[in-house]
């Protein structure tokens, strides 16, 4: 009997590690740090219920606070690596999706909306079986989140948004122009120049620290990973921007869900014309908000130690004491 029983364990022990798919700790420990050459091979695959597999990082404190920190305009969840050490020095429990069609997410046809990467977002929550998070996102991400936030504002705790703006036609015209220039010229299995992804992330590292070191490296697996999607998902990612719009859904924002917006004065990308407008959408006071002199589009990478310090003490308090 006593061999029969043994022999069953051993059985029962073996299905448990097949049980594990080949990204599957079986631990609950996650990685404090992943340095820039590590990142891209870090990363995570999870298939979601809306059809595409999503690759993404996960770090920190498995018990801590959860926070989602989203990408912009053809970057991936690199695009946040200058800024994660924070996070986790912080305690966090910290998830970093690929966008549809970005980083190492599948690519599929079609138009790449606002609402298309929200639905994702609702499915990547349930597939990882997170009841709700903080959300903090740059550009893309940021609209991203706004568009969740409508969405599914029971599962947003706080929401965080870095150049941002309302998600209306404001950038129709220029992206029409950025895609007519330097991606409907180039043949099906080419990609953008040197030249445009040069353009793409014209940014400087603005803070007198170690993490300069590494600035230099970060940015060109950056430009390096971007410049390889194919030019039909470049299509998908900028028309299906200039397709996404919130115009009318703003007077259903849920404004018990607290927001911080961070700007670069200097952004060109999403100007500051139009923040007023967004902290009225949003009801976010003078406390929590912030623009950053000197500073562009990229604040998460331009200055990761100021802005992830100014998020994390906005999360604490609820104010960045501003006068």
């Amino acid at each position: 009997m006593k061999k029969i029983l043994s022999f069953f364990t051993i059985i029962l022990i073996c299905f448990s590690f097949l049980s594990c798919e080949n990204n599957c700790s079986c631990s609950n420990e996650l990685p404090q740090s992943i340095s820039q050459d590590e990142w891209a091979n870090a990363k995570k695959y999870v298939t979601l219920s809306t059809g595409i597999k999503m690759a993404y990082i996960e770090m920190g404190n498995p018990n801590g606070p959860n926070i989602i920190l989203q990408h912009g305009m053809t970057d991936n969840s690199r695009s946040w690596s200058l800024a994660v050490p924070y996070f986790v020095e912080a305690g966090y429990h910290i998830y970093l999706p690929d966008l549809r069609g970005m980083g190492k997410s599948d690519a599929p046809d079609g138009y790449y909306t606002t609402i298309t990467y929200a639905t994702d977002l609702k499915a990547f929550f349930d597939a990882k079986g997170i009841d709700k998070a903080i959300l903090a996102g740059h550009s893309l991400g940021s609209f991203t989140v706004q568009t969740f936030a409508l969405m599914f504002p029971e599962l947003c705790e706080k929401i965080v948004l870095l150049s941002s703006i309302p998600v209306k036609q404001y950038q129709t015209e220029s992206l029409h122009s950025v895609y007519n220039a330097y991606i409907d010229p180039i043949g099906e299995n080419e990609h953008p120049s040197d030249t445009f992804m040069n353009i793409w992330y014209e940014c400087t590292f603005k803070e007198n620290n170690s993490t300069e070191v590494e600035f230099i490296k970060f940015l060109n697996y950056l430009k390096s990973e971007s410049k390889i999607l194919a030019k039909n998902t470049w299509k998908n990612i900028i028309f299906g921007l200039i397709a996404s719009d919130l115009g009318g859904l703003y007077s259903k924002f849920d404004k018990s869900i607290p927001v911080l917006l961070l700007h670069g004065d200097t952004d060109t990308m999403t100007k500051n014309e139009y923040q007023d407008e967004l902290m009225t959408y949003l009801d976010i006071d003078s406390n929590s908000y912030k623009n950053y002199l000197n500073v562009g589009h990229n604040i998460q990478f331009e200055i990761p130690n100021e802005s992830s310090n100014d998020i994390i003490t906005w999360l604490n308090t609820g104010s960045l004491n501003n006068n």
